[in-house]
């Protein structure tokens, strides 16, 4: 009886020449292929999605970081640079010291309203720029916007001092 229950457990063996695998090994290797190009493509999608992230925020940043330029430009010892005769770094003819104007550098609107119309561009309060950041992410889906509010910290030698905190924000789809 042991010798006729060793024959029916002994494996069988393919016909001569026939080889291959089984269906098991078959199976079982698919899922270890499916494991694998899951967790690469898995990587892959969110180093894609992280890299536009960090596009946006390095654009934001080279913005805010173009604008305290430029504003370094408008400090001046002169109490009052809109009605002064020196010349300021702004563009037009009429309010050289306004961040406004055709300028080829810095073509920009601002949303302060004063009169007469263009604002100093240190005058206290919040400046929203417009066409300050490259028009693909001004646009949807980025909406991005720049603003600095512009407050006086204080006196130096009877001069105001501007404190300027510049803010950038979009939105990420």
């Amino acid at each position: 009886m042991a010798e006729h229950l060793h024959q029916l457990i002994k494996p069988r063996r393919a016909p001569w020449g026939a080889s291959g695998y089984t269906l098991v090994e078959v199976v079982v290797a698919m899922l270890l292929t499916s494991l694998m190009v899951t967790a690469v493509m898995s990587v892959a999608i969110t180093t894609r999605g992280s890299g536009k992230k960090n596009v946006n925020k390095l654009t934001a940043e080279a913005g805010a970081r173009r604008l305290a330029d430029e504003l370094k430009n408008y400090v001046t010892g002169d109490p009052n640079p809109l009605t002064s005769d020196i010349p300021g770094p702004g563009p037009g003819t009429i309010n050289k010291w306004s961040i406004t104007g055709p300028n080829p550098l810095l073509d920009v609107q601002d949303s302060m309203s004063c009169a007469p119309p263009p604002c100093y561009a240190l005058a206290n309060g919040t400046h929203d720029l417009i066409n300050f950041f490259p028009a693909t992410f001004e646009a949807p889906p980025f909406n991005a916007r720049i603003s600095y509010v512009v407050t006086q910290m204080g006196t130096l030698g009877g001069r105001p001092v501007p404190q300027v905190v510049i803010t950038a924000s979009w939105t990420q789809p």
